[in-house]
């Protein structure tokens, strides 16, 4: 294959992963063959269609579905079986866009591409990985989004996963396949989110409070509040500022509000008075159990 290698960097600790390790041997080398495909790209979204991966494996179609349908699963990848495209999610994480000629080259892939439903799932990632120069990138997406009509880039995407199996698929016991809608895996946001990028700043969100309670409320203020780049890096903040209060570690967090109460009184713009302790002597985390030993450091 001509034209410049495209490195890919994969960590040791793929191996270690919990959700490798609760895949198949098959489906584990297919994440790999995917992350290092000959056919891959910059963005880890390209154009896969079945046999050019079935030819690389030498594998034949049932086997590679059976892996791809495991990894689907975990949520690491989607697949657009019409338009033969694969977006690895955590791509751009470990391989970010690094510099304005990089996200040049981007733009020649993205404009690449046939259409796809999972055009507003990729945007979702450029916008959590985000960085000043790669505006261009997520204009272009935009504009993709525009063309389709699926969408203007402001986080309403409607990607569907899928693997289409032929007509005459079968199952492990030789049984013919029910239908093509079997075989598909959606990866819509949860309710009541209307979007990946704000659901998984949701579960950040969600993960950095103590008191997790009434979850269902927080996800709906979440929503309403609906918050961008700088809002949510602001409620980040003043979580970090509230934990580290006096109000909410004294008597084991008895005064910490729930998390939907906080959110709907915009408890990120309080004032916080922040706790002074020694090494010896530090106040008690409010959840039995958790190691609140970060909010000293």
């Amino acid at each position: 294959m001509g034209g410049r290698c495209v490195y890919t960097r994969v960590e040791s600790r793929f191996w270690q992963d919990e959700k490798m390790r609760a895949v198949s041997h098959d489906a584990r080398h297919l994440m790999l063959y995917l992350l290092t495909s000959p056919h891959r790209n910059i963005l880890g979204f390209y154009f896969l269609p079945s046999p050019y991966a079935c030819f690389d494996l030498g594998w034949d179609e049932k086997r590679f579905r059976k892996g791809l349908q495991e990894l689907l699963q975990t949520g690491l990848i989607a697949y657009d079986s019409d338009a033969h495209i694969v977006l690895l999610k955590n791509y751009l994480k470990h391989n970010p866009l690094e510099n304005p000629n990089q996200v040049k080259s981007a733009l020649e892939k993205v404009d690449e591409l046939p259409e796809t439903p999972l055009m507003q799932d990729f945007l979702d990632l450029v916008e959590r990985y985000w960085k000043p120069f790669m505006e261009p990138l997520a204009e272009r997406l935009r504009e993709q989004l525009g063309k389709q009509g699926t969408g203007t880039g402001t986080g309403t995407g409607t990607g569907t996963d899928s693997i289409c199996a032929p007509d005459d698929a079968q199952d492990e016991n030789g049984d013919l396949g029910e239908s093509v809608e079997a075989d598909k895996v959606t990866a819509k946001p949860r309710a009541p989110f209307k979007s990946h990028l704000q659901e998984q700043r949701f579960d950040e969100f969600w993960s950095h409070y103590p008191k997790k309670r009434s979850k269902g409320q927080a996800e709906r203020s979440w929503v309403k509040i609906a918050p961008d780049d700088a809002l949510f890096a602001q409620i980040i903040e003043g979580l970090e500022r509230a934990r580290k209060s006096r109000d909410w570690i004294k008597d084991a967090g008895a005064y910490i509000p729930y998390p939907a109460t906080w959110l709907n009184a915009k408890g990120w713009e309080d004032d916080y008075q922040e706790v002074r302790t020694s090494g010896k002597h530090r106040a008690e985390p409010s959840e039995p159990g958790r190691d609140f030993s970060d909010l000293y450091l």
